[in-house]
């Protein structure tokens, strides 16, 4: 249309010189002594005409004649940027396919005129840990750094990825704290990290980050909790907490938020702590305020480890819970472990014995040693017997007793031939 349009605005300004020519053709005279020229003005014009046109190709041909290698050289750029698209596309597409052999080579073909190589290298790395490779996986990766340090955090997000998905924590964690001194904000590292540290059972580091991982809201809220509840549990039952002085499980138990500190497990953690370094008396004190808030089956046996000066006043106190909680086999067991200790033996037999037979079999250890401490030898021996086998049941004692031994642990009555008495029952 356009060339169209070019051609009849040429013909009618061509008809249109023409019909004034016709009219008055003029002339120019051109004088150069001893000559003189006298021509049609119209003769002239398509003269000049004819100059330009013909300068003006010459100069255009030369013009393309010295910028044919400039030209040249854009060409060959553009095709191979586009090679090197393709191979990216179809490198892609074998990483989806699962074809890593054939991907690794895609994305790495054209290399040199991909406008965008990160992503060709961070490809090619997966590919590479896919099969087996873990030096060029890890030469792909620095390599992506080195091209595009400005993109340092997602380069670094891939490769803690890879070194998860490879079973190197260790390798993951260390990128990854790296990450989260250049972006502290940043959720995705801080929820790989996360799993690092429980991966590795790093329960220290876990408590310390689970601030930063409730600030960003990095797991929706239930799974959050979750996450409070494992990682402080641990770390308040770590034996890291019990090096150095005392008062460490304090310390970390006071360093807790407000609200996991009124958690029952976190608390059974921290009494766990105490009275393995020695401080029964701070133990008791915080079993004590927590069971008078709430019910805890779990706090209400570790009770009765609590060993203060005062085990009076403690059996009277698992009383008073008893009568406001209702019985329990766990106030039961607190209760005969304050017997036991406060040297009533009688009433602390029988509570291990009611605590036995509702099914804690696990039990049965202790009841072994006040019996020892009874004198009661064999009935000791059946208790830690039968104990050892519900710890261990490959390990039980499968043969019959022998003649003059207890035969049964739901008995009143020892058989005169063994002339034992047998505890009541048990089971």
């Amino acid at each position: 249309m356009k060339l169209l349009f070019t051609l009849i605005l040429t013909l009618g300004a061509a008809v249109g010189f023409a019909l004034i020519a016709m009219e008055d053709p003029g002339y120019v005279v051109l004088v150069r002594a001893p000559y003189t020229v006298r021509l049609p003005l119209v003769l002239l014009v398509l003269a000049v005409l004819v100059v330009f046109a013909g300068l003006y190709l010459l100069f255009h041909f030369i013009a393309a004649v010295l910028g044919a290698p400039q030209r040249m050289r854009k060409w060959r750029r553009r095709r191979n940027e586009a090679n090197a698209q393709l191979h990216t596309m179809r490198g892609y597409a074998d990483l989806i396919e699962g074809d890593w052999s054939k991907a690794e080579q895609q994305l790495l073909n054209h290399l040199p005129h991909n406008k965008a190589p990160l992503l060709n290298y961070l490809g090619a790395a997966y590919a590479a840990q896919q099969r087996g490779h873990l030096h060029r996986r890890d030469q792909y990766l620095a390599e992506a750094l080195s091209r595009h340090p400005e993109q340092r955090l997602a380069v670094g997000l891939t490769a803690a990825r890879l070194h998860y998905q490879a079973g190197e924590i260790t390798e993951a964690r260390d990128v990854l704290e790296g990450l989260r001194q250049s972006a502290p904000k940043n959720v995705p590292a801080a929820r790989l990290l996360a799993g690092a540290y429980r991966q590795l059972k790093d329960w220290n580091s876990l408590a310390a980050l689970m601030p930063s991982l409730v600030r960003l809201k990095a797991f929706p809220p239930e799974e959050l909790a979750a996450w409070e509840k494992q990682a402080y549990e641990n770390y308040l039952s770590s034996l890291a907490l019990l090096q150095g002085d005392g008062g460490r499980p304090t310390e970390a138990f006071k360093s807790l938020p407000a609200a996991r500190k009124k958690d029952p497990a976190v608390i059974a953690g921290y009494c766990r702590q105490l009275l393995k370094s020695g401080d029964s008396v701070l133990a008791e004190k915080t079993l004590r305020i927590a069971l008078n808030r709430q019910w805890d089956a779990e706090l209400a046996g570790l009770y009765g480890k609590a060993e203060t000066p005062f085990t009076d006043d403690q059996i009277t106190l698992v009383k008073s819970w008893e009568k406001r909680y209702g019985p329990h086999a766990d106030l039961a067991l607190a209760l005969a472990r304050l017997y036991r200790r406060d040297r009533q033996w009688e009433k602390a037999r029988q509570l291990f014995g009611e605590v036995i037979a509702g099914g804690r079999d696990e039990v049965c250890a202790e009841l072994g040693a006040l019996l020892e401490e009874m004198g009661e030898k064999d009935a000791a021996l059946l208790c830690y017997r039968k104990g050892l086998a519900a710890r261990a049941p490959e390990l039980a004692v499968a043969e019959p007793p022998a003649a003059g031994e207890l035969v049964a642990l739901d008995g009143n009555e020892a058989p005169e031939a063994g002339g034992v008495e047998v505890m009541p029952a048990v089971r």
